[in-house]
Formats: structure tokens, sequence, C-alpha cells
């Protein structure tokens, strides 16, 4: 910290720090007070140019000002592209000196002129009057200006530079047409709240972009800016008090813009349809509370695909507005449309638009992100909306706008050639595209990026941590009201809200696919660790604990019967309820346990399990296994010498299933065009091929219930994969317990289904629904899809027949003709260089149904990932609710955060039934 006193020849000006540093990121405090950004010239960052800040609008001679610089000096990041390897340093810097400067205005005054006349005649066609005359009036200003200042006096230089700008008047002062677009002008810092630095680091990158836009608040009257994500107000709030006095006074002055429709600005492929709808509620409720603001839009330009789900959930928030940039980047096709109207898989609609980022409010970019001068991403279908929102600033590690881009802006107002300019919020957008939603295009279904495919695979334990972590969240939730309800008390979720948080900060569109650093994937890791810890200890602490005898919690809204497992129950007990049967098996990760078939759990209830002394009858297998054929009650196998099933026959109606392998395991080189943490290109699916080299097999079980075939097979250079597949007595479906000693990196690895179905598409779980996708690829954009998004199940389905597959944390799945194949791995190496090197468990499964898709698909899919949880206690519940509907699902029962005496359930349809048929009438005669 140093103390600066204005002379008095300083009296009344505007003063500027310039701290000539090398290094990364600082932030100045004036008096104590956080009051804005450099980034330097010797580093070029994500975090822009800014080499200098104005610390007082008008000097007082006499009075000292306490000037103080944080600085931060960087980490080594290894890249993001495959193979980069950007050079080590030590991150040490030397602060030569510091300097308070006075800003020479008709200098750059001159160079902004100029610049503009320039990139006129840069981008404008060769053929173009304006350009002549633009031209002409540079031939003018080369006339009369001193190129050299050091080669004549200061007070000649300065004169030619106001004759030059005496030049230029006249051409800067020609007014466009009446059908000139509009570019609508907002300052804006897309910031990460993880991604190549960790997430502390975070928390001072929004604390030095927010004081910095006060700045240039102060300066620049017209000038209005936005920040999103309710999370990072709410951390300025807990970290920098100062930052969010100054954000509530520069709220309510009307400039500076909240978007707090979501908590984080969060990945939407992998979240549930619950935890998007936390995000949007946390998000309102946050500003609305804080700041006295409703919310109108969904800003979110960085996320790898957006799911069909989205309206429906905006409009519950009364969010009418979606506003994003990632579609310019597919790789294949370009979206049809920058503006129209986006509808849901409910038919719920909201107006879209696609807006630029990273770009200045000048000629140049204007022309080419508008017009489409020299640029791939502008406007094209012109007739649609003639305005394009422009949110212009550094972005990513923060910074937001240099003041000279708002000088550019100030001089575009209404400049003949460019695109007009205004400066507007989001929220005013938003309400112009709806005054034009009548007229506007519909796109009806997903925002399928055509990128970053492998985000859905990458890191798999933070994809199963989320998993995980949802399921339980549920729960807790549900037993803290099923208690309410019988106690008759109100129902407090306030204990649940760190577990939320955490929760929610970590699908950061970053952080959940798995596209960080080591040291942010680390944490994710830790955090939901913990997470899980603490929420399985809270749950647990609700139940006294009881000898010989389990609580067996049903998290689904229909009865139940399927299996669970137990530790290895000891000999000389028997379970006391009748029609449960126990059987002794090893899991596929050598744990001895035992199985419990046959005990009925309530609807969202619970069923409790008695042990008392006494001998287990003798166990019959209901299984025949000769070593390549293996017969259940309910199908007819045949495998190879892979332990693959070759033939899948379901008894009852002798249907085959099989058209090759099933469950083959398919690895490739996984090197990408770019983003090698990030993508699966599809030249990637081209060099798929069974990789699989089996060393082990040995049946685990064999009883009145389930058979087990253990396999151990060698992948790839060192992975090991070990796989139980299960086989049950009353069921036709077939599930892959797993264990995944992953050492691949630039791998990608598959389990292929090859079935004989024939479907033009295939049905894939989404949040609160599904959405079909073509199994074909007749032209480009079906191409395209090859690697698709998937919750807990994807289905192929004929009218009369169909076959799913089941997962409990896999998101990556491709289909094509009657071949599923789901994602189990993926090794990038940048920019995290380990890889996902490291030991996994999951399971997944198929089952063959005898018709069509129906909503049994779907609740087979979340009775396959949503198993019981069983505490040692004794506390029965009976069925809390359920639906008479079997496409009616229940979702969430939950406290409700506005009343404390009520409770919120929510319910969706998992599948739209068919109605019966209408009564013929007769035809006239």
């Amino acid at each position: 910290m140093t103390q600066y006193t204005p002379p008095n020849e300083l009296a009344g000006q505007p003063l500027y720090l310039y701290p000539e540093l090398g290094g990364y990121e600082a932030m100045l405090w004036v008096n104590g007070e956080p009051y804005g950004t450099f980034a330097t010239k010797i580093v070029v960052t994500r975090h822009g140019n800014h080499y200098c800040d104005c610390f007082t609008r008008a000097a007082v001679p006499g009075t000292p000002v306490q000037l103080a610089i944080e600085f931060y000096a960087g980490h080594y990041v290894i890249g993001e592209q495959p193979f980069e390897e950007r050079p080590h340093r030590d991150f040490r810097f030397t602060a030569d000196k510091i300097s308070v400067c006075t800003k020479n205005q008709d200098v750059l005054d001159f160079i902004l002129d100029l610049r503009v006349l320039l990139q006129l005649v840069e981008k404008l066609p060769e053929t173009s009057f304006r350009r002549a005359e633009i031209l002409n009036v540079l031939t003018q200003v080369h006339q009369v200006l001193y190129y050299d200042p050091t080669s004549t006096d200061a007070e000649t230089w300065h004169t030619s530079l106001a004759a030059a700008r005496r030049v230029m008047a006249p051409a800067l002062a020609q007014k466009n047409g009446g059908s000139a677009p509009t570019a609508d002008l907002v300052g804006h810092s897309h910031i990460d709240t993880a991604w190549l630095w960790p997430m502390d680091e975070t928390i001072k990158k929004i604390a030095r972009t927010a004081a910095n836009q006060f700045n240039l608040l102060d300066q620049y009257p017209e000038y209005r800016f936005i920040q999103s994500a309710a999370y990072h107000t709410w951390l300025m709030e807990q970290h920098y008090p100062q930052v969010f006095r100054q954000l509530q006074k520069r709220v309510a002055d009307g400039r500076f813009e909240l978007n707090g429709a979501v908590w984080v600005e969060c990945d939407c492929n992998i979240p549930s349809g619950e935890s998007l709808v936390r995000q949007f509620l946390w998000g309102t409720r946050y500003i609305r509370d804080k700041f006295g603001k409703e919310q109108r839009v969904f800003w979110l330009p960085d996320t790898f695909g957006y799911s069909a789900a989205l309206p429906q959930i905006m409009q519950g928030f009364g969010v009418t507005g979606f506003l994003t940039t990632k579609l310019a980047w597919n790789d294949t096709n370009r979206f049809p449309y920058e503006t129209f109207v986006w509808k849901g898989i409910d038919g719920s609609s909201v107006v879209a638009h696609f807006f630029v980022i990273d770009t200045w409010p000048d000629p140049a970019g204007l022309l080419e992100r508008i017009e489409g001068i020299g640029y791939k991403d502008h406007i094209a279908r012109k007739q649609a909306f003639p305005e394009r929102l422009v949110a212009f600033g550094y972005g990513d590690g923060g910074g937001g706008p240099q003041f000279e881009m708002i000088e550019a802006a100030r001089r575009l107002q209404d400049l003949e050639g460019c695109p007009k300019v205004e400066y507007t919020s989001a929220d005013a957008f938003v309400q112009k595209l709806e005054a034009a939603a009548p007229t506007l295009p519909v796109y009806d279904g997903e925002l399928y990026l055509e990128l970053h495919r492998g985000t859905l695979t990458a890191k798999q334990q933070i994809k199963k941590n989320n998993r995980m972590a949802e399921n339980l969240l549920r729960m807790l939730e549900l037993c803290l009201t099923r208690s309410a309800v019988a106690t008759h008390t109100p129902a407090d979720g306030t204990a649940l809200r760190p577990l939320w948080n955490t929760l929610l900060v970590n699908q950061f569109h970053d952080i959940l696919p798995g596209s960080c650093i080591a040291a942010a994937n680390d944490r994710s890791l830790h955090d939901m660790a913990e997470m899980l810890h603490t929420g399985s200890e809270l749950l647990r602490s609700w139940f006294a604990p009881a000898q010989n005898c389990y609580t067996v919690l049903n998290p689904l809204d229909e009865p139940c019967r399927d299996v669970f497992y137990l530790p290895k129950i000891a000999s000389g007990f028997i379970a006391q309820e009748p029609g449960v049967t126990l059987q002794n098996v090893v899991l596929a990760d050598g744990t001895a346990a035992t199985a419990v078939y046959g005990l009925e759990r309530p609807a969202l209830g619970a069923a409790v399990l008695h042990f008392v002394p006494g001998e287990q009858p003798a166990q019959t297998s209901r299984f025949v296994y000769d070593g390549k054929t293996l017969t259940t009650p309910l199908l007819q196998v045949q495998l190879d010498e892979l332990g693959r099933i070759t033939s899948l026959v379901t008894r009852a109606d002798g249907m085959q299933w099989a058209d090759g392998p099933m469950n083959t395991l398919l690895m490739a080189e996984d090197v990408s065009a770019g983003w090698d943490g990030w993508d699966i290109d599809a030249d990637c699916m081209m060099k798929l091929q069974p990789s699989a080299r089996l060393t082990k097999q040995t049946v685990t079980a064999d009883g009145p219930q389930e058979f087990r075939l253990h396999s151990r097979y060698e992948l790839g250079t060192a992975t090991i994969l070990e796989q139980d597949m299960i086989f049950r007595a009353e069921s036709t479906l077939v599930e892959w317990q797993t264990v995944l000693h992953w050492n691949e990196k630039h791998r990608v690895l598959k389990a292929a289904f090859p079935t004989n179905l024939r479907a033009k598409t295939a049905r894939h779980e989404i949040q609160f629904g599904y959405i079909e996708r073509p199994t074909t690829a007749n032209d480009t954009r079906e191409q395209a899809m090859f690697e698709r998004c998937n919750h807990r199940y994807t289905d192929l389905s004929e009218p009369g027949r169909g076959l799913s597959i089941f997962n409990d944390c896999k998101y990556g799945i491709s289909v094509q003709g009657g071949t599923m194949a789901l994602t189990l791995a993926k090794g990038g190496t940048r920019p995290d260089e380990r890889g996902d090197v490291g030991t996994y468990t999951f399971r997944y499964a198929i089952q063959p149904h005898a018709e069509g898709f129906s909503a049994k698909v779907p609740r087979r899919g979340m009775r396959f990932d949503r198993l019981p949880t069983v505490l040692a206690a004794d506390a029965p519940s009976p069925a809390l609710l359920t639906t008479s509907c079997r496409n009616v699902v229940v979702e969430t029962v939950k406290p409700c955060e506005d009343a404390q005496n009520a409770m919120i359930v929510r319910l969706y349809e998992c599948e739209v039934p068919t109605l019966p048929p209408l009564p013929c009438t007769p035809a006239l005669p």
C-alpha cells in the first residue's frame, strides 16, 4: 500500500494508475475499497488488457489517496488442446514502477476516430461509395497529420491531430438509412465458476470485475453492464461486503443488471429435472430477496447443449427469454436461426436469441457479427429480426470491457455503413423479442450442440457423484416431509441447504462436464464426497439404531419387491417376514453379500426386515448353465468365448433380440481435433474395435433367485475391467455390475448392444421426460448426432416390442441402426493431464419388452437407478402417496420453502398414453 497526494497542477483532473507489472491479474484498492482491475500486456489472458485504472475523477490537491494493488501471479496450466504443453514458468514477476497519469484525451479521440474509419474501409465492399468517400477523407487526414511526435514540437503535433479530427468529423456524422440493423449493447464478463483456475480464485475474479465495472459506470453515464449467476453475487456478499454494498446501489440505479435466473451457469444435459428446478429456484429467489428484481431472462452463453425440458422449467419461474452463444460453435451444421421461438417437450415455448460475446462494439466486430462480413456467426436469417444483442467485454477469467470499447461504441450510435448501436438490458431486449414472437420461426426440441460430446463422459466419478447426490437429496427431503406429515409438525429443509448448495455449484458447466484443471476437479471430488458423507450421516441420525433388523426405504412412487443387498448375514439367521428369500452372493468387487428378494416396500414408504434365529432351507438353483448356454426361467442365453451374449431369447414368446455379441467392449484412440477433455470426434467412432481379452471367468452365484457370471478382462495397455453379468429368475433384465480399473489416456470405451430391432428413432430420457433422436445418418444433422445424452434409460422400440438399456451414472450413448453403445470411459488429458485414471464402479443393464414403448420403460429405469436406502433401524412407514396413472411419476416430495406447514409434490408425465380409438361413425348415405 502507498499514499499519493495530488499536486496543485493536477487539480480537478481525472487521474489514472499505470502499474508496469508483469503477470496475470491484479485488483486496485482505493482508500480501502475495491476500485478496478489490471491485466497486463506481458501475459495475454482471457482477462483482457486492463492496463490502467482511473482512481479519481477529479484530483483534490493536498488530499492523500491510499492506493494498494492485490496481485495474482497466476498458475501453470498445461493447455486445453491435445498434446499442448505450454512452457513452465515460475510465476515470479517484478514491479518496475507504478505511475500516476493523466489522459491525453485529444490523442485518444483521434486514435478512436481514425480506428472507426479504417475499420469501415477494411470491411465495406470495394464497390461501396461509402468506402470511397472514407478513403478520400483518409487521404486528407494524411495531408494534415504529423505522424512522428518526436520530430516536431508538441503544440504543432497536437494541432495536427485537431485538424485531422476536423477532416474526419463529416464522415463520422453521416447517418444510416431506416433499414439499418441494430446492435443492442451491454457490457459483460463471462466468468467461469471454475475452469483453468480453482474456485477460490474465482471469488477474486468476480470482485475485480465488479470493481472495474463500477469504475467504468462512473466514467461513462450511458454505459450498462450485466452480471450473471446469482451464486457469484452471493460470493460477494460473503467475501467482499464492500463490493456487495456497491452492487446493491448500482442495481438500484438501474445501469448494473443482475441476471440470477439460475444459481450458477449450469450444465443443461446432465443435471436432473429437479436439479434444474432448484437452479432456477435458488437463483430467482436470491435476486428477488436481496435486490427486489424479478428474472425474465435465462442467460447462459457457454454450456454444452440445451435440454428440451428447459422451456417448461423456465416458464414455471416466469423466465420467458433464453439467451446463449454456444450453438455458433457447431462443428458440422449451422443452426438455422439466430432469433426464434423455442418449444420444449411439453409444448411450452420461450423466445430465444443467440447473442454475441468476444467482440468489440466497433465497425469490425459489428459488421462481422451482424452483417456477416468476413465471419460465419452473423444474422443469416435477416428477415426474422433485424437486431442482435452484443455483450462486449473480456470474459471467462473476468475483467469485462475496457474503456476503449465504450469509447468506440460512442462513435457508432448511428453511423452510415455500420449497424446502429444502443445500450440496453437483457430484460429489455427479451421484451423486444416477445413483441416480435408472432413473426419469429419456431424450433421444437433440444438445442443439440455439435461439439464437446465427450463432456457427457469425462471425469466419470464427478458424474457418479452427481447422480448419487441427486438421489440422496431426494430421499432426505422425502423423509423430512414424511416425518412432518406423520407428526403434524412443520417440515424444515434448512439443514439441507448447504448440501443443495454443494450440488448446485458442482453442476457448473465446466465442473460437472469434467473440463477443469486438476485442482478444480479435485475440489469437486472432495466437496461432493463430503456432501454425500454428511447427507448419509444426517439421514442415519433420523433413525434410532436397532439390532437384527433393517429399515428399507423405498424411493419409488410404487410398491416394490426388487432385490437389495446387505452385508453377508451370518449363518443361523433367517428373515422373519414371509415371502422373503435370502441368497448369499459375491459382488463384482469381491465383497460377500446377501441378496434379499421379495420384501414388499410401500410406495415412498419403508418396510422392516427382521432377522431371527433359524436355518435357511436348502436352496435349489433355477438356472441351468453349461459354460456356453444359460437357461433362466424367462430367458435362453448363448454366450461366446468372451462371455458376450450372442443369442438372447425370451422364452415366453421365443423372440430373438441379439444381432451380434451383446456387451461387446469397444475401445478406440480418442484424440480430438481440439478441446481434448471436451470432445469425442466422429472419426473416433470409425476406430472403435472389440478390445476385451478375457483372463478369468467364474460363477459367483447360482441359487434360487440369482445367477452371476464374473469375468475379468484386460483392455488397452493397462486397464482391468471386472464384471458380474447378473440374471434373475423372475426378471428379463440382464445387469452388468462393473469395477473398472481405468489406466488409459486418449482412449474411449463403450459397451455395445447390437439388436435386431428396426426403429427410425430411439427414446432417450432427459429431465421430466424423453426425447426422440434418429437412429439413422441420412443427412449431416443426423450424422452429427453420433453421441447423445441419456439419463437413466435409452429405449429402442418397434410398435410391438423393444429393448431398453439402463445405467446408474453414464450419460453418453450412441445409437446407430439397431445398435446401442453406452459410453463408459474417456481419457482426455487436457486441461487435467492425469486423464481419468482411477478405479470406478457402475452398473448398466438391458431389458427386452414384449410391447412398444410405454410408461413401464421409464419406471424400470427409475427402479434400476433409485435403489432402496437400507438402515440398521426398526422404523416401518406406510405409503406416503401414490398416483392412479402409471404414466404420472412423483419426482419430488419436499418441504415448501414459502410456507412452514406445506409440502411440494412435483409430478410429471413420463409417457403420453395412447388415447383409445374414437367410436366409429357410420358414413352418410
